[in-house]
């Protein structure tokens, strides 16, 4: 039963590589697709505490495969699931480096890079509006999000500062008992 787990983390996450365009925020409908809602691997609280701990590590957000695999079958799962999310980018990497700058300026290339962006846009609004239905739960929680968006999006705060701001208010309403 193992190795099936094994194959599946494989094929799942070679595919959330594969297909993942624009990053680690095109990555996780795909993530949560094969974890969530085809493999059962994690329910949708685990898969938002999944991306949640992939948010506040140094890397991309693709690492969270490591936490899905290690859910699904320990260290080996972990291993493989990690491995396979990031050898389509590797491979890919490879590949734009060899030949990217020959064909750059060719009008075909520029008008795939422009096609894939409105649709790596809505990925991402998908993936916003599927986490906050699951992960915001009350008022101070909204709250919180709104000026978030406020001050992220007015006054250019650092990501780090809204995520550690974001955390003191989580802390001090959980532990007021604020569930308003």
């Amino acid at each position: 039963m193992l190795s099936i787990t094994l194959a599946e983390l494989a094929w799942s996450f070679l595919r959330v590589g594969l297909f993942g365009f624009g990053g680690g925020f095109a990555m996780i409908p795909l993530m949560q697709a094969a974890a969530v809602n085809e493999y059962h691997w994690l329910t949708m609280k685990q898969f938002s505490a999944a991306i949640a701990v992939g948010q506040i590590t140094p890397g991309p957000v693709a690492i969270s495969a490591t936490f899905i695999g290690y859910q699904a079958a320990g260290i080996s799962g972990a291993v493989v699931a990690t491995l396979a999310v990031f050898t389509p980018s590797i491979l890919a990497m490879y590949l734009l480096a060899r030949f990217y700058l020959r064909v750059r300026a060719d009008p075909v290339v520029q008008g795939m890079m422009h096609g894939v962006l409105p649709v790596i846009v809505a990925l991402i609004v998908m993936v916003a509006l599927g986490l906050g239905q699951e992960g915001v739960a009350s008022l101070w929680q909204v709250l919180v999000v709104a000026v978030t968006v406020l001050l992220a999006i007015r006054a250019r705060v650092p990501y780090v500062l809204l995520i550690l701001g974001s955390t003191v208010v989580g802390m001090v309403a959980t532990l007021a008992g604020k569930h308003f």
